[in-house]
């Protein structure tokens, strides 16, 4: 597998359903990428030849990964929406971004 197959194996619409959405899947692969770029370790093995990339789609897919919105009365803006949005992990129940 090249990094280039890994790729064009990422169904989008799949990943969206399980993220809740394109907007939540853009920022939940965008924060995980940037967790991992600063330290943070794969939930799962990454595998030959794949794209860093294609191993985060495969830990929304998992569902190691996810986007926890705290429970209120109210429903968001659509601006204040992403300001509540938390990366949660199995490993630590949830950190706060």
């Amino acid at each position: 597998m090249t990094i280039y197959d890994s790729l064009h194996e990422i169904h989008l619409d799949k990943l969206a359903e399980v993220a809740g959405g394109k907007a939540r899947l853009t920022y939940l692969v965008a924060q995980r990428l940037r967790d991992i770029n600063n330290g943070a370790q794969l939930l799962i093995e990454r595998l030959p030849g794949e794209a860093l990339l294609a191993t985060v789609c495969r830990e929304v897919l998992e569902r190691k990964i996810w986007l926890e919105i705290p429970e209120t009365d109210e429903l968001p803006s659509e601006e204040e929406e992403f300001d509540l949005l938390a990366l949660s992990t199995e490993e630590n129940g949830g950190m706060e971004l």
